[in-house]
């Protein structure tokens, strides 16, 4: 009967907390404008003294309409916020979180999502609920949208017409003036978030593949001062059309086009090599280049600049586009030396390819004794999963160590590369937890800091109705501090 009252006093307290920050008149206690934000696009983004998280997992796969995804219904997946003092959050003595409120009631942990912070506003990707003339449900499609800090004033800026990745979206802030810039299917959409009216300008609409300047997940070193040509301009590839005049010509064009405008312009359309870009990011564009006469492809990289015309001594060989992963280093950091790219091959094989005055050294980082799957690379610290077990490394230090991240034996979720975030000092996934009834699992947000003397995965969220685990068994002696945590 004790374990009875005690589960429903539990699922009464978060219940309460939960719908505290829910209201029409907006949180309380807000972070100031100007405060700084850390670990922007990912499921985990601390601004001030708070961290904001997504609780829990929810796909966007079998949605119902006017079921799922309401705003104000929706908990499980939706973004909450937690205070955070001296990088600890307050947990009870069962290991339930002392407080945290609801800001955002909508779906945004699924598989393809992830939010931002800037200033005043939270901007998210959430499953788009319309359907189609036909009666589908149109699920698999985004709506980006834009809600205050407070939790108030929810817009949605733009309802894509592909399914979003979190690679596949990006906001920057240029001068003060944010920018969202969606890469959908062959369309690239950019929208001035400090407009009276935030409107969708089509930069593009016949785009084979598209460079999108990334923000260092770490660290956020991108400059806020216009960089003509670099991080007000969006570059992208596409296919030769009949307006373009040439007939008969291989290859294909790399071309740009200036956040909020529409008129193109090409970079080079030579004929001898078609363009695939990877990234854009270090003020540099990088892409596999594919002679039309031999079909062999090399990794690129150019440094970009505000004229538009390409420049060969602009371009740099990095690699053969023969390993089964390619990833850019972050040259933002202070042990960056000219290390270009890591590369991963078929025998699990990590090395790093560094390109310094023009010589190409390759440096084995890491051989793993099972499959390797990349995580992120954060700065210079490169997570990835070895079977099971998340581990990461260094890659610019002198003497590489390959280090483990404390899970506490959790079953961990990794069937997809956004189930990951790091903020430069704490990791975060979801874990599994079976709930009182023994019926299927759900994943819930844990974090581990690295910088802890000892390390341990520990638990963020507010548990659904129905979700929360039962509570073990006391071990029957005198000292209940003994007894063991009833969620960790």
């Amino acid at each position: 009967m004790k374990k009875i009252l005690l589960l429903v006093l539990t699922l009464f307290l978060s219940t309460t907390v939960l719908l505290a920050g829910c209201g029409d008149k907006g949180l309380k206690n807000n972070p100031n404008t100007n405060d700084p934000v850390t670990s922007n696009g990912g499921m985990a983004v601390l601004k001030g003294n708070y961290l904001y998280y997504v609780n829990g997992f929810k796909s966007y796969d079998g949605l119902v309409k006017d079921k799922d995804n309401v705003w104000g219904e929706q908990k499980l997946g939706a973004i909450y916020r937690v205070k955070v003092v001296n990088n600890q959050i307050a947990h009870d003595q069962n290991g339930f979180l002392a407080e945290s409120e609801c800001v955002v009631p909508q779906i945004v942990g699924t598989e393809n999502a992830s939010f931002y912070i800037f200033g005043d506003y939270i901007y998210y990707a959430t499953p788009n609920m319309q359907k189609d003339k036909n009666g589908n449900l149109l699920n698999a499609r985004s709506n980006i949208c834009r809600v205050n800090i407070n939790g108030t004033n929810n817009d949605v800026l733009y309802t894509t017409e592909q399914t979003l990745t979190a690679s596949n979206w990006t906001i920057n802030d240029v001068n003060g003036t944010v920018y969202i810039i969606i890469s959908d299917g062959s369309k690239v959409i950019s929208i001035n978030a400090n407009a009276k009216k935030p409107e969708a300008t089509t930069l593009t609409s016949n785009a084979t593949s598209v460079g999108l300047i990334k923000i260092d997940n770490n660290v956020n070193a991108i400059s806020n001062a216009l960089v003509d040509g670099i991080n007000n301009y969006v570059y992208y590839t596409r296919n030769f059309v009949e307006a373009d005049n040439l007939e008969g010509r291989s290859g294909n064009i790399l071309a740009r086009v200036k956040l909020g405008t529409t008129t193109e312009e090409v970079v080079t359309n030579n004929g001898n090599y078609t363009y695939q870009i990877k990234e854009a990011k270090n003020g540099c564009l990088y892409y596999n280049k594919t002679s039309v006469a031999t079909s062999n492809t090399v990794l690129c990289k150019y440094a970009l600049s505000k004229d538009k015309a390409f420049k060969q001594n602009n371009e740099v060989e990095l690699a053969s586009a023969t390993y089964t992963t390619t990833i850019v280093l972050n040259s933002n950091n202070e042990n960056y030396v000219g290390a270009d790219v890591l590369t991963i091959n078929e025998s699990n094989q990590i090395a790093l390819i560094s390109v310094v005055n023009g010589n190409k050294n390759i440096t084995n980082i890491y051989k793993g004794t099972e499959t390797i799957k990349v995580l992120g690379l954060y700065g210079s610290k490169l997570f990835f999963l070895e079977g099971s077990t998340i581990k990461y490394v260094n890659v610019t230090d002198l003497a590489v160590e390959v280090k483990t991240v404390e899970t506490n034996n959790k079953t961990i979720k990794t069937d997809v590369n956004t189930f990951f975030d790091y903020d430069g000092r704490n990791v975060y996934f979801y874990a599994s937890y079976t709930p009182e009834s023994g019926e299927g699992s759900n994943y819930y947000l844990n974090r581990t800091d690295l910088e802890a003397g000892t390390q341990k995965s520990e638990f963020v969220g507010v548990f659904m109705e129905g979700h929360t685990p039962a509570k073990p068994e006391a071990d029957n002696d005198d000292d209940p501090e003994n007894d063991p945590v009833w969620i960790s």
